[in-house]
């Protein structure tokens, strides 16, 4: 079996973790936590793993291409103090990691996202920067070949109860796009050392309690599903009827702040109701978007 396959016990499966996951219990060793945003190919999160066995290291990545490629180098390593979130890294800081549970993050070269209408993805603003200082003890560190994202930076970083200092460097943590910027000309380099000044503000976003709800009535042949594409985005992308079981299922899409949900809503006839929920084992964050995509499936099957 090819490489890339033997590690995956190695990836925390988001959608199958609830809300009292702590990252520092995963490992076999509690040790301190030091967190990669954005490992690309994992070179460098597997240098540290190696050279720091008395740490653990978790990575975040939403690309399944690197994180195939990083569990291929954890394999040939053998390395146990690595594990992987496939996430986007908004939705990992705001919704699943507890406060105070790492000690230091990184982050080399993320994407500048230079043109000035795609400013709002960066990384970096004053809320992620704020609850990094709430998930991390001692602050981290950003690495960027980019001026305007360390200009965005500062003029995000007050507020966060974090202080930055900017300070130039050459190339040094021999990454794929360092190499990349080097062979192409390029000669200094941004490091953006964040330290604590104050305790964060920020608090992890709350878990919603989503609620199954009812109708007594149901017209799953003839249904009009109508989504909202103003404040909560919801799409409902397909759905299925099932006479013989009494289940109607739709595909729905979720879009709040940075988190981009899809999952499968329910509506099965028992004991003379019909039941709204999310469909068993397709895997959600219960947020107020869920419970929005419920109301909607609801009033779609109103009588008109």
């Amino acid at each position: 079996m090819e490489g890339k396959y033997r590690e995956l016990h190695r990836l925390q499966l988001w959608r199958q973790l609830d809300r009292s996951w702590d990252p520092r219990r995963v490992f076999p060793v509690e040790q301190p936590l030091y967190l990669e945003i954005g490992f690309g190919n994992g070179e460098y999160l597997l240098r540290q793993a190696v050279d720091r066995p008395e740490h653990n290291f978790l990575g975040i990545e939403m690309h399944w291409g690197s994180v195939r490629r990083c569990l291929r180098r954890l394999a040939q390593a053998q390395s146990q103090n690595v594990r992987i979130l496939q996430m986007d890294a908004h939705v990992a800081v705001r919704y699943l990691l507890p406060s105070q549970s790492i000690e230091k993050f990184v982050a080399l070269f993320p994407c500048p996202w230079p043109k000035r209408d795609h400013e709002r993805f960066r990384l970096f603003s004053t809320e992620f920067m704020g609850q990094l200082n709430r998930i991390c003890r001692q602050g981290g560190l950003v690495v960027t070949d980019h001026r305007g994202l360390m200009e965005f930076a500062r003029q995000q970083v007050a507020g966060s109860g974090l202080t930055l200092e900017v300070i130039e460097t050459e190339a040094r943590y021999n990454t794929k796009y360092e190499r990349r910027w080097s062979g192409q000309g390029q000669e200094i380099f941004f490091e953006l050392h964040y330290r604590p000044e104050a305790v964060s503000s920020y608090q992890m976003v709350p878990e919603v309690s989503v609620r199954t709800l009812t109708l007594d009535s149901f017209d799953p042949e003839n249904v009009v599903l109508e989504g909202c594409l103003e404040g909560i985005v919801v799409q409902f992308r397909q759905h299925l009827y099932d006479p013989k079981r009494e289940v109607f299922m739709a595909l729905t899409t979720v879009i709040e702040d940075h988190l981009n949900q899809t999952f499968w809503i329910e509506a099965a006839r028992k004991e003379g109701q019909w039941h709204i929920r999310p469909a068993l084992g397709g895997g959600f964050l219960p947020t107020l978007g869920v419970q929005r995509a419920l109301e909607l499936l609801q009033k779609a099957g109103q009588p008109r």
